[in-house]
């Protein structure tokens, strides 16, 4: 769909997913995938960071997961 620094941005049914090369190493440090909702402070406990609310976790695998809401 579109190039952005350091990665690719995706479409499929709908749904947009960016992919960036990383350093790290499984299970990373870094944030591994991102999920945007609508709506995170009726699902997830936030904090501010960079023009979004976010909320982060590990997966069963030790994976760094993150959801994060737009601030308009």
């Amino acid at each position: 769909m579109d190039e952005r620094p350091g990665g690719l941005l995706y479409r499929c049914s709908g749904v947009d997913f960016v992919v960036f090369g990383s350093t790290g190493s499984a299970p990373g440090t870094f944030t591994q995938m991102a999920f945007e909702v609508d709506d995170i402070e009726g699902n997830y406990p936030s904090k501010g960071a960079r023009g979004e609310r976010g909320a982060w976790f590990r997966d069963s695998e030790g994976n760094l997961l993150g959801v994060g809401e737009p601030v308009r």
